[in-house]
């Protein structure tokens, strides 16, 4: 299963002073994948936060930034499962940019990031909800199936 969002729209006020996407951005972006999967598996925001009291940190992020953009690009991102554990999920992130004015698009940066469940009753990390497990597994194992 994976989410896509197109043509994200890039403001001079997300880059930094050297005119460039700042970090920070593609952090907000990879919030944007996680949330759109959440919500492609049937869950919309804060869902587990009100159902269960279950909320997602981040326990891990790895970036990989390959080319630099400006607000003279629109985004494209996509996110897909890379791991499904016990207590969290693994996430890759792509970003690629376009042209305004069109063209190819060219990869420009890669994120893993994992996050944790947590109970904010308990306050210690808790297994993945059920629900979630099975609605990302059934999607998971038939990507990886028709890829073969």
């Amino acid at each position: 299963m994976s989410y896509e969002e197109k043509s994200i729209r890039v403001l001079p006020e997300d880059t930094d002073v050297f005119g460039r996407l700042n970090w920070r951005v593609y952090c907000r972006y990879c919030e944007q994948g996680e949330a759109g999967l959440m919500e492609k598996s049937g869950f919309p925001p804060m869902y587990f936060q009100r159902t269960q009291r279950i909320s997602f940190p981040r326990r891990a992020a790895h970036f990989e930034y390959i080319s630099p953009v400006s607000p003279e690009n629109l985004v494209n991102l996509k996110t897909e499962i890379k791991r499904i554990g016990t207590t969290s999920l693994t996430l890759m992130h792509t970003f690629y940019k376009m042209r305004r004015t069109g063209g190819p698009q060219t990869l420009v940066a890669k994120a893993e990031v994992t996050i944790v469940a947590y109970d904010d009753r308990l306050r210690e990390k808790a297994e993945l909800p059920k629900k979630l497990v099975n609605a990302l597994r059934g999607h998971w194992h038939k990507k990886k199936v028709e890829s073969r």
